[in-house]
């Protein structure tokens, strides 16, 4: 069955016992709820995986033929055609641009069947995200992007291209929600916050990415994660996907909330190794606690 807790839809399995008394009476029946959204979603993550690696199969072996063909033709025949010259050079740049797009879709199948494909070492969540940034800021120049980092952040065993390609899908959503938004207020530009936190109690490192698009609804925030789910009109469904599978790798969560007062915030919890949090304990405390 599924219930809503906190605003959010979530999936429970519920079983029951029957008691009997000694003479075998009935004397009452015990209800177990079990909570298995997270199960349910593991188990159609893998099954998207398997429909990603046959699609990227399938497809992928004859891209290359087909655009080496209308290459070669272009070369070969481009220049000696009078008549309908120009209308064949169009529809060749169209064969050769359009298995492009095929080929990054593919990479996009690919790329999610294969994960967890990376290497843990241990890195600086800060410097991680700063080089994300740098891309954005300078493609993006109409919209401010704050980063808040944590000064004593521990360093975290990370898959660094996993974590980095995972903030650049979270951050290409946000500066895509800023760019989307119905109402804009006199002056107002389009802003995307970033901010890490150590919470030693709990021993994670989080990561929060903020904007101040549109926010969305419950009905969105609820299969956000699916494969192949996308808002975008020509969005793969695959970037938020990638993005909960390398968190996952890493033993963490990710999670959608509203950005009060607009917009939406993204969350991701990454647990910090256990030498790791003592280190950072004593370069704050003293090496006595002091």
């Amino acid at each position: 069955m599924r219930l809503q807790r906190d605003g959010h839809e979530v999936a429970v399995l519920l079983t029951g016992t029957r008691l009997l008394d000694d003479t075998g009476s009935p004397g009452g029946l015990v209800l177990f709820l079990e909570e298995v959204t997270h199960l349910l979603r593991v188990q159609r993550m893998e099954a998207w995986r398997e429909v990603a690696r046959r699609i990227a199969h399938e497809i992928k072996n004859p891209l290359t033929p087909i655009q080496l063909s209308a290459q070669r033709l272009r070369r070969r025949y481009a220049g000696q055609l009078r008549d309908g010259g120009a209308v064949f050079d169009e529809c060749t740049r169209t064969i050769v641009q359009q298995v492009e797009e095929l080929k990054a879709l593919v990479n996009e199948f690919s790329t999610f069947a294969r994960m967890p494909a990376g290497q843990h070492t241990p890195h600086d969540l800060n410097a991680l995200v700063e080089e994300a940034l740098v891309l954005f800021r300078e493609g993006h120049r109409e919209l401010d992007f704050v980063f808040t980092p944590e000064p004593d952040l521990p360093e975290l065993e990370l898959d660094r291209e996993g974590v980095k390609r995972a903030v650049i899908n979270v951050l290409d959503n946000a500066v895509a929600a800023c760019a989307g938004r119905r109402t804009v207020a006199p002056g107002e530009r389009g802003r995307v916050e970033l901010r890490t936190t150590y919470v030693s109690r709990l021993g994670i490192v989080r990561l929060e990415i903020a904007d101040n698009g549109d926010g969305m609804t419950a009905e969105v925030k609820a299969r956000l994660f699916e494969p192949y789910f996308s808002t975008k009109r020509e969005g793969t469904g695959l970037g938020l996907a990638i993005v909960s599978a390398i968190v996952a790798d890493h033993n963490g969560f990710i999670r959608a909330r509203d950005n009060l007062p607009r917009g939406s915030r993204f969350i991701m919890e990454f647990p910090v190794r256990q030498q790791a949090a003592q280190l950072a304990a004593r370069a704050r405390l003293g090496a006595y606690g002091a």
